[in-house]
């Protein structure tokens, strides 16, 4: 079974009129996997709210004073106008990182073949001590960390296929070199990074994979059937984790790259696969962007169809 973590905390976050990151985007996911099609199918989870303590396994103690700060005087901006926040999104920020503990607790435990949350806000560009583009907190780093610290599992695959480069991952987790980070995301474009890789052979490392605007299915398929495949059969991870943007949609506002809904699902298909080869189909999903409504929920829909499959 998949579970769905999911929790009202995340419609609580307001970034304000106009802004591309709305809760209308969780509600739009959830709206479509509450349909007919998935009855049965999905257990569907409320995720407890990380401990600050977990939450300074990637994020220095000033940086989440500040944030707490930031949000009792809200409405402001947390470092850069890109992060409006209100009074409720660090409760949201804490819900969004316990989302994904309690799936990789339930995952590990068997309560879940895999999992995905729909969390906001997302996590991937988040710093040390920064915000940066609608992120907060780190949400799939804490998750690494975790992984490491109370379970004991080392060797983590990350799978990051949002349209935007995963800074705030690749800096968090530079030094650990038993995790293997895979981005392939559009260049140039914000935030400007992931140009290069750094691979320690078999053990981990970043494997950037920057592709030009109009890079459509077969381009990225070439790579993830390619340079990543050939990566991951050396590194052999003990669970995998993926950071599930889907703003490399041909109809995304925030991007210059031509994926199908249906292509979301053969990337988790191949990421699934890995897992299944390497790690008894150990899996934690967790949404970073994706900005056209409809394009959004169809694509996610496709991504938890592929972990459906996967749990059958």
């Amino acid at each position: 079974m998949t579970g769905i973590l999911y929790h009202e905390d995340f419609v609580t976050h307001s970034t304000g009129m106009g802004h591309p990151e709305q809760p209308s985007r969780v509600t739009a996911i959830v709206e479509t996997l509450k349909k007919e099609k998935y009855n049965g199918r999905l257990v569907w989870d409320g995720p407890r709210l990380a401990a600050e303590e977990e939450i300074e396994y990637i994020h220095s103690e000033s940086y989440i004073k500040r944030v707490i700060k930031t949000c009792e005087s809200a409405p402001d901006y947390l470092d850069s106008y890109d992060n409006p926040v209100s009074d409720g999104s660090y409760q949201a920020a804490l819900r969004a990182s316990g989302a994904l503990l309690t799936a990789v607790d339930g995952v590990i435990e068997g309560k879940y073949t895999n999992a995905f949350c729909p969390v906001r806000p997302p996590g991937h560009h988040a710093r040390h001590s920064m915000a940066m583009g609608f992120c907060i907190f780190n949400n799939i780093a804490i998750a690494a960390r975790h992984l490491k610290n109370k379970h004991n599992i080392h060797k983590i695959l990350i799978v990051d296929f949002d349209v935007h480069h995963c800074n705030g991952t690749e800096e968090s987790l530079s030094g650990d070199n038993d995790i293997l980070l895979f981005s392939i995301h559009q260049h140039p474009h914000y935030p400007g990074t992931g140009m290069s890789s750094k691979l320690y052979s078999h053990s981990g490392g970043v494997l950037n994979v920057p592709m030009p605007p109009g890079s459509a299915e077969e381009d990225y398929m070439k790579v993830i059937k390619g340079q990543l495949s050939d990566q991951v059969n050396m590194f052999m991870p003990d669970f995998v984790l993926i950071s599930a943007g889907f703003d490399a949609h041909k109809d995304d506002p925030l991007g210059d790259i031509l994926l199908e809904s249906e292509t979301f699902y053969r990337m988790t298909e191949i990421a699934v696969e890995f897992a299944n080869m390497y790690c008894d189909g150990k899996v934690v999903s967790t949404l970073e962007g994706g900005y056209n409504l409809d394009a959004l929920a169809e694509s996610a829909a496709f991504h938890v169809d592929a972990l459906l499959e996967a749990g059958k």
